[in-house]
């Protein structure tokens, strides 16, 4: 208990604006990047061929209906993809090779992330249920038609991103510094994703700040066929790593 307490004691530092902390995280998972170059892209490469993989997968599946959710689904599990990621620039920060303290607990959170991810899917499913009712869905190229030059589909467009935006925000607060936190320290899954949340809340200035920049950076990734990613999915895994060490770690008592 007496970790865990300590570990609430972040953040002391609350003259540092949110841009200036956002920024120095990411020229230190730039820094990252150019220490381990080949690594990094091989993570890269790594995300862009899997995210194919799924992307043609559901395409010739007949399940292209699926890929406008479950690409933003991606965003819900992209944390756990990157514990590789957090644990370079754990090693590369501290100039050692050092284990991951709680295996078990980061598999545990994936979990929770996949369940989630089941979730939103489904719940886009119902969604488009509700608009248009329980047909066959049409093809990809037909979805975005009814989506976006229908009445019914800019309505179904508008309380889609809202309910994904919910499900985007809260699995951002549980996962934001939680997975690096278990890439760090021996404590249970729950616990990190408590204080997790815990300091999102309180720092929300600074949470939404970071969730912006990731959302933008990730959109700069998808909109180039992914090859962006190639770039960004390390760069961003770095960051986050940056992100909960500068917050939970750098500023303790």
């Amino acid at each position: 208990m007496s970790e865990i307490n300590d570990i609430t004691e972040f953040d002391d530092d609350h003259h540092i604006k949110a841009k200036d902390r956002i920024y120095s995280w990411l020229t230190l998972a730039l820094n990252d990047f150019k220490a381990r170059p080949y690594l990094s892209i091989f993570y890269g490469l790594g995300f862009f061929f899997i995210s194919w993989v799924v992307i043609l997968g559901l395409w010739f599946t007949g399940l292209a209906w699926m890929l406008l959710p479950a690409i933003s689904g991606a965003l819900l599990v992209g944390p756990i993809i990157a514990v590789g990621l957090y644990q370079i620039s754990r090693t590369h920060q501290h100039q050692c090779q050092c284990s991951v303290s709680a295996p078990t607990q980061i598999a545990l959170v994936g979990g929770v992330l996949m369940i989630l991810l089941l979730v939103w899917l489904r719940a886009a499913t119902i969604l488009f249920a509700i608009f248009y009712g329980l047909k066959p869905f049409p093809g990809f190229l037909e979805s975005l038609s009814l989506i976006f030059t229908t009445s019914h589909g800019l309505v179904l467009l508008f309380f889609g991103t809202i309910v994904g935006g919910l499900f985007a925000a809260f699995t951002f607060a549980i996962t934001a510094f939680s997975i690096p936190m278990l890439v760090h320290k021996e404590i249970d899954a729950f616990t990190a994703m408590g204080l997790s949340l815990s300091i999102c809340l309180q720092k929300l200035h600074l949470a939404i700040s970071w969730g912006v920049v990731v959302t933008v950076l990730t959109l700069i990734g998808f909109v180039t066929g992914l090859i962006g990613m190639i770039f960004v999915f390390p760069l961003l895994g770095f960051a986050t790593w940056h992100a909960y060490y500068d917050v939970f770690e750098l500023n303790k008592p």
